[in-house]
């Protein structure tokens, strides 16, 4: 550390901030971009702490790069799509998924662009459970939690599924998040999409229903094939409540039904983890015990596999700025690769569960 730094940090911690007031004044006037006169604020701190964005920024667009030369339509490289037989198991998502038939596969059926985002892979993940257990299949039922915008509902209603899509009621609270990053079903058309089925189609096969996670309605109960959510449970307070939630999704089921459910799995610690907060991240130990009480219940589950995978994208963290994020240095904002992502200073990505009900 260089003497000027010393002296620096020692003339701060030695200055006598007598009241809270004082306090914000001499943080801001440490961390303010230019002075009272528009030059360079010049102080250390800000040489250390204004340039962390861009460095960022580099790393994203770095990985954004490798993304583009591995996957989707400039895929440069050319690497191979593996023949690998899809097989349920609670997972993780990993890079080798997305070099597989079965993943291409549901990006075609869905019609979206196998790109290095977990929220593709969670899509997948839904539907070749579904396909394994043979519940694609006309005229079945299906409710999705939590649904926001995603483009499930329309993809079952083309094959002739029909589907109950829910989202909390707009008045709830916790909602406004949601509404405001345009992430809620206010209507049934905000989640149709024309690519997947004709309007027709969607209005005659899929209806919308508000439901509270934490507060499942009794009426829905044993009424359907398959139940889903894509990354819902962590939002519903604890870790507890996203436990709580899994087993209630069991009781929609009808004999022989699977339910299907991703969410926030913190790979870096079995210990130290969020709870109790808007986004909670559930860790091995909670899955383990999740694993061993459904079971217990009599319900089918499969294996459970904590990798992350080893390959050099496995080790990519993404960091904000993200596509949602505003006020950063371009409106085009690198969406992938995003397979793990920091969230609040845990590395952490997505994890699938699958349950099938006893005939």
């Amino acid at each position: 550390m260089s003497d000027y730094f010393k002296k620096f940090i020692n003339s701060q911690l030695s200055r006598q901030i007598t009241d809270e007031h004082n306090f914000k004044n001499e943080l801001e006037s440490l961390l303010k971009l230019t002075t009272a006169n528009s030059h360079p604020n010049i102080n250390p701190l800000v040489e250390l702490l204004r340039d962390i964005p861009i460095i960022k920024w580099n790393l994203k667009v770095h990985g954004y790069l490798l993304s583009k030369l591995l996957f989707g339509s400039t895929n440069i490289l050319n690497l191979p799509v593996s023949n690998e037989i899809f097989f349920p198991k609670w997972s993780a998502s990993v890079s080798k998924d997305f070099f597989t038939g079965w993943f291409r596969k549901s990006c075609s059926d869905l019609k979206i662009e196998p790109v290095l985002h977990r929220k593709i892979w969670e899509l997948t993940y839904v539907l070749n459970n579904l396909e394994h257990y043979g519940l694609i299949t006309p005229e079945f039922a299906g409710i999705g939690f939590g649904c926001g915008t995603e483009p499930l509902p329309s993809y079952f209603a083309s094959i002739g599924i029909n589907i109950t899509a829910t989202d909390l009621e707009p008045s709830n609270a916790s909602a406004k998040a949601w509404i405001q990053t345009d992430q809620h079903i206010s209507d049934s058309d905000k989640i149709w999409v024309s690519d997947l089925c004709s309007k027709e189609e969607f209005k005659s096969r899929v209806s919308l229903r508000y439901e509270d996670m934490n507060n499942i309605s009794s009426d829905l109960e044993g009424k359907f094939n398959f139940c889903w959510s894509i990354c819902a449970l962590e939002h519903l307070g604890s870790i507890e409540n996203g436990l709580n939630f899994i087993k209630r999704s069991l009781d929609m089921l009808k004999p022989g039904g699977i339910a299907i459910h991703t969410t926030e799995f913190n790979y870096s610690s079995d210990e130290i983890t969020i709870d109790n907060w808007p986004t909670v991240l559930f860790r091995k130990q909670d899955f383990l015990k999740l694993h061993k009480e459904i079971t217990k219940a009599g319900f089918e589950v499969p294996d459970i596999d904590f990798s992350v995978g080893d390959d050099p994208i496995d080790w990519f963290i993404d960091l904000p700025p993200f596509p949602w994020d505003k006020g950063h240095y371009s409106n085009d904002l690198p969406s992938e690769p995003h397979l793990k992502l920091s969230v609040d200073g845990f590395p952490s990505t997505c994890f699938g569960i699958v349950v099938r009900k006893p005939l």
